[in-house]
């Protein structure tokens, strides 16, 4: 069967990364080893099925949702084992090359600029910090808004109609404001890492609740007081009707996705 060579991430490590027997890989591909670019850098590959991983294949599967989950859990769950090594960049998924020289040769093509990406991520981590507008307290709040702005209207049809534009028009502007709420928040907390990205809500997310979606690159010596501080601020947002959630830590995926 033909094969090619995924990779899952790149990792500066003075020897061969240990690869458990537990580490599973993508659906359907070979065991996860180690693959020396040379002595100091290292990718975590498997070999894969090209009738499964080809080009054709991945076009027809990135239409299946739940296979594409699969994949992304899969690929995960090996950069994820790697997090302790002295730097580590992941790879995009579906990184695929004909073979182990392709892989090694694309890598040492753009060494100088990988060897500064891991410069920048080595000895970090990604924490994620989302802000979510408390739904009940907005909507009390909306309803207050809209009851004060429908007084004078003519007619029980017309108030209903009047009352429920005007909480809508309302609960819209809460979020709005809310998102602009954010900005010292999320300046707040990048002045407690190295690095920080902030996400702007999706289509779909544009008329929900999220207020704030932001990653941090933190010192792994200081997550501590990374996560100290975002507590502080979470206890000041539940005050005013907002819910302050961190997650992590994660390898670095928002601080090398433009570079690898």
């Amino acid at each position: 069967m033909t094969t090619g060579t995924y990779v899952y991430c790149l990792v500066r490590s003075k020897r061969a990364p240990s690869v458990p027997r537990s580490v599973r890989g993508l659906p359907g591909a070979r065991p996860v080893r180690a693959l020396a670019v040379d002595e100091s850098l290292w990718l975590l590959v498997s070999d894969v099925p090209l009738a499964r991983y080809g080009a054709p294949a991945i076009e027809a599967g990135l239409r299946d949702l739940d296979w594409v989950s699969s994949c992304a859990v899969g690929h995960e769950s090996v950069v994820e084992r790697f997090t302790t090594a002295a730097a580590l960049a992941p790879m995009k998924l579906f990184t695929i090359f004909e073979n182990d020289e392709r892989a090694q040769a694309a890598i040492r093509r753009d060494r100088r600029r990988l060897e500064r990406t891991l410069d920048r991520v080595a000895g970090r981590q990604e924490w994620g910090v989302r802000v979510l507008l408390d739904e009940r307290r907005a909507m009390t709040r909306a309803r207050e808004h809209a009851t004060r702005t429908v007084r004078g209207a003519r007619g029980a049809g017309a108030t209903f109609l009047v009352r429920k534009k005007a909480e809508r028009d309302a609960a819209r502007r809460l979020v709005i404001e809310g998102r602009r709420a954010m900005e010292p928040v999320f300046a707040e907390l990048a002045g407690q890492a190295d690095d920080a990205r902030q996400r702007g809500p999706t289509a779909a997310e544009a008329a929900t609740r999220l207020l704030l979606d932001a990653a941090f690159l933190v010192p792994a010596g200081a997550a501590t007081r990374f996560k100290r501080a975002a507590g502080r601020i979470g206890a000041r947002l539940a005050r005013d009707g907002h819910d302050l959630a961190v997650t992590g830590p994660w390898p670095p995926y928002s601080f090398v996705a433009e570079q690898t």
